[in-house]
């Protein structure tokens, strides 16, 4: 069944439930993932169903990985139970975490640090050394090919506040790969990390260490939730930086930037000295965009599915 067959298909179910369930059935025996996703976006309950049961989840999860997989799991995960929820964790939470690094390593790392001549007695970075002598085609490291990398001494704090609507959400894929990478830029004690809808809410505060993977798992878990407050999440934002003692601090803001509840952010946007802004841009230009893109402690990047994560990254770190 294609996916314009599942979409014409759900147009004309009046909550039949028997027939949305044996869509998602045809389309896990056809190993459909397009079109399970698709279901699961409008019935996660149905799908989540299918999936508690044990061996129809093996199936699909042996054919799902990477954006797929972060797709359905965001969509069902509310409603699967324990076993099958940790299972797409077990692999989702690697994944994201490893392909964070590649990320940092290719784009990232080198707007933090500079790289300096190698002398003897210098510590390698072993990873980069190793990719720097397969593009010279050598076996055999030489001062040509080792790198050194000399560490930024400015230290930095980092908030990251992610907006819990719906259509920020829909790139859950790019946006836990985003804020894993802008976490390795900074010490683990350093960052902090906030989601917000009406309310904001510390997902990790800044005087809490936590492993990488548990951010990863921390952030996978958000759910969607309804209006969207700029003003308090960025008040949080500001109280979390306050406790650092970094001589740089810099808030990074994902969001659709649609403001439908609370006080006018301006004024305490004024009083960031370095705001970032990830907007997940929508079908329509919100017109708070424009009031702010100008200022001149504001930086702003588009993310959508499309974003080249690399370059975006290297963008909000240098």
């Amino acid at each position: 069944m294609t996916i314009n067959q599942i979409h014409l298909e759900l147009g004309k179910q009046n909550e039949d439930m028997t027939r949305i369930l044996e869509l998602a059935e045809q389309a896990a025996e056809e190993k459909n993932l397009e079109g399970l996703i698709l279901i699961a976006t409008n019935y996660p309950i149905i799908v989540a169903k299918l999936l508690n049961e044990m061996e129809i989840s093996e199936h699909i999860l042996d054919q799902l990985s990477g954006e797929d997989l972060i797709q359905l799991y965001s969509r069902t995960k509310k409603n699967l139970d324990y076993k099958i929820r940790k299972k797409m964790l077990d692999k989702l939470i690697p994944f994201i975490t490893e392909k964070a690094k590649i990320i940092y390593r290719r784009g990232v790392s080198s707007s933090v640090s500079k790289y300096v001549d190698y002398e003897p007695g210098d510590s390698w970075e072993i990873e980069m050394t190793l990719e720097k002598m397969l593009g010279f085609g050598k076996l055999i490291p030489d001062y040509e090919s080792i790198v050194v990398k000399e560490p930024s001494q400015t230290k930095k704090s980092i908030v990251i506040c992610i907006d819990k609507s719906l259509s920020v959400l829909r790139l859950i894929h790019q946006i836990v790969l985003v804020a894993s990478v802008l976490s390795l830029s900074v010490k683990k004690e350093n960052f902090a990390i906030i989601d917000f809808d009406s309310e904001a809410h510390i997902l990790k505060s800044m005087i809490k260490s936590l492993h990488p993977e548990f951010v990863v798992e921390q952030i996978l878990n958000i759910e969607s939730g309804g209006k969207t407050n700029l003003e308090e999440a960025l008040v949080l934002a500001h109280d979390q930086l306050i406790q650092s003692t970094s001589r740089k601090k810099i808030i990074y803001l994902i969001s659709d930037l649609e403001r439908t509840v609370g006080k006018n952010p301006l004024p305490i946007i004024n009083r960031i000295p370095d705001l970032r802004v990830i907007y997940a841009k929508t079908y329509r230009r919100v017109s708070f965009v424009d009031e702010i893109i100008s200022l001149p402690n504001v930086l702003m990047v588009e993310l959508d599915r499309n974003s080249d994560l690399v370059e975006l990254t290297s963008k909000l770190i240098s």
